[in-house]
């Protein structure tokens, strides 16, 4: 039913935040070698903010599974228990098999998978490459357990699940840049404030006051961001290469002989 897809959907949406920021932290961490000495406090800096909001975000996750779920659980267990079908009572009635229903769905995601490839312009079309990934999980995951009919599409799922990881860390290197551009906003209001407060003290310490100016996160963060750029830029040059610009016309020859061969297998036995 839609309301139980919708409590699923808000659910599974639920999970985004913690894990996006658990994303973030693993690929940060192992930075500070690559950044000056001068630089290395930012990192310790926004790795300290990640994990403050990482655990935020498990712990409010953790209650609403603990409110939602179990009801949530009772509803999908009844209604996948059981499944509802037509039976034709005319013999003479056509019914479509398994592969030409299969078929049918695997031109569908195909063709959805094909159109958001084709929309992908430049290394800052975020949105296209995202519902590229998704097509792709769905083609997919629609193989995967065909594999034992269809060994041929045994190359196509591997190629598949390269374009979902190729895409997936793509997406991980946009939300990422958001990050470190919100964050250098917000460390620059923080030390701006602060020299504020130190500058208006009764007595404003000369010293303390030069410290305060020279200890700049945002440089570091700076650092930071056009290390995960070279990233983004590096991950959308194999994209290009391996699924843009003509690459993938091959890839999606085999994937519509994938569906033609699910259309030669025998009809099923009829109803008794």
């Amino acid at each position: 039913p839609k309301k139980l897809r919708r409590r699923l959907r808000r659910l599974a949406r639920a999970t985004g935040p913690g894990r996006d920021t658990e994303v973030q932290i693993e690929w940060l961490r192992p930075r500070g070698q690559h950044l000056a000495g001068t630089h290395r406090a930012s990192l310790a800096w926004i790795l300290a903010h990640l994990d403050g909001r990482m655990r935020k975000a498990y712990a409010k996750l953790g209650g609403r599974l603990e409110d939602e779920f179990p009801a949530l659980e009772r509803g999908l267990r009844q209604h996948l228990s059981v499944y509802r079908t037509e039976v034709h009572l005319d013999p003479q009635a056509p019914r479509p098999t398994f592969g030409e229903a299969t078929a049918a769905v695997l031109r569908a995601q195909t063709v959805d998978l094909e159109r958001h490839l084709a929309r992908i312009e430049d290394e800052d079309d975020e949105t296209e490459a995202h519902q590229a990934r998704i097509s792709a999980k769905r083609v997919r995951y629609l193989l995967e357990p065909l594999l034992d009919e269809l060994p041929p599409a045994a190359p196509l799922v591997k190629r598949l699940k390269g374009l979902q990881d190729l895409l997936g860390e793509l997406h991980d290197a946009h939300v990422l840049e958001t990050e470190l551009h919100d964050a250098t906003l917000r460390a620059a209001t923080e030390r701006a404030e602060k020299l504020f407060a130190l500058s208006l003290a009764e007595t404003p310490d000369p010293k303390i006051l030069r410290a305060e100016r020279r200890r700049t996160v945002e440089s570091g963060l700076i650092a930071l961001a056009r290390l995960n750029r070279a990233r983004r830029d590096r991950l959308f040059e194999k994209l290009e290469d391996e699924w843009l610009d003509g690459a993938r016309t091959d890839f999606f020859a085999e994937l519509a002989q994938a569906a033609e061969a699910l259309l030669e297998h025998p009809l099923p036995p009829p109803l008794p």
